[in-house]
């Protein structure tokens, strides 16, 4: 009985001993289980971080790339701008100069300016063409005058005095010349006939057609008239009491 109850014993040691060793089995087993599970978490936690981040960098990647596209198309585009620009700068520039010089070439300038406006003047006035254009190529830089002058002597007409002789007659008679000023006046300053030199005069000049210049100022007076192709000088200056003096000098035009 003894023998029984060291057996039953020994067995009953050896189930211990085996359920310790199968408790222990099954403890390693979960801690392994869950390691296994955090470095599956880990490792899940991970991949998906980095495919998350992978799909980022692949996206601001087409971001970029969509970016620089638009500006290497927008460089090419302000590139071309600039040529188009740089190119239109330089015809403009051409453009301005033969202008310049056109004008610089073409419109007149100084004295020229001066005759160019005179000419302007004229044919405004209906002078024809053909007659500037003759005149012009007639013209010399040395006059041809007769050498002896014309002098006659008029009465300056006054309110108190007309009479005869108030006239003279020049160009055979195709220009008369007149005259006419203040009374004069005596001592006692009463007005008299003859006209005072020291006033200013009115001289009219006439020529047959009935056309009338008249030039009013202090004596002597300077004027010319053009008639045809004959140019007459004039001078009036003071002559003897009531007179004045007439002297004529006549050029060839022009």
């Amino acid at each position: 009985m003894g023998r029984a109850l060291g057996v039953r014993c020994v067995r009953q040691g050896a189930w211990r001993f085996r359920d310790t060793q199968r408790e222990a089995r099954q403890r390693r087993n979960k801690a392994i289980l869950r390691v296994l599970l955090i470095v599956a978490s880990v490792a899940a936690i991970a991949w998906f971080s980095f495919d998350a981040g992978r799909r980022n960098t692949e996206y601001r990647i087409l971001m970029l790339e969509d970016r620089f596209a638009e500006l290497d198309s927008a460089m090419r585009v302000a590139a071309q701008s600039e040529s188009e620009a740089r190119a239109a700068l330089g015809s403009a520039v051409s453009e301005a100069a033969a202008w310049r010089e056109r004008y610089e070439t073409e419109v007149p300038q100084g004295e020229s300016a001066i005759l160019w406006q005179l000419l302007t003047r004229r044919l405004n006035e209906g002078v024809e063409p053909q007659r500037l254009a003759e005149v012009v190529e007639l013209v010399a830089n040395e006059r041809r005058c007769d050498p002896q002058l014309v002098s006659k002597r008029i009465i300056v007409k006054t309110h108190l005095h007309g009479g005869t002789d108030t006239s003279a007659g020049f160009a055979d008679s195709r220009l008369t010349v007149m005259g006419e000023g203040e009374a004069d006046r005596d001592a006692d300053n009463n007005p008299v006939a003859w006209y005072n030199p020291a006033e200013p005069v009115a001289v009219s000049f006439v020529t047959i057609g009935g056309e009338t210049e008249v030039v009013e100022g202090y004596l002597p007076i300077n004027h010319a008239v053009v008639l045809g192709t004959d140019e007459y000088r004039f001078v009036v200056t003071e002559g003897p009491r009531n007179f004045a003096m007439v002297t004529a000098e006549r050029c060839d035009f022009p």
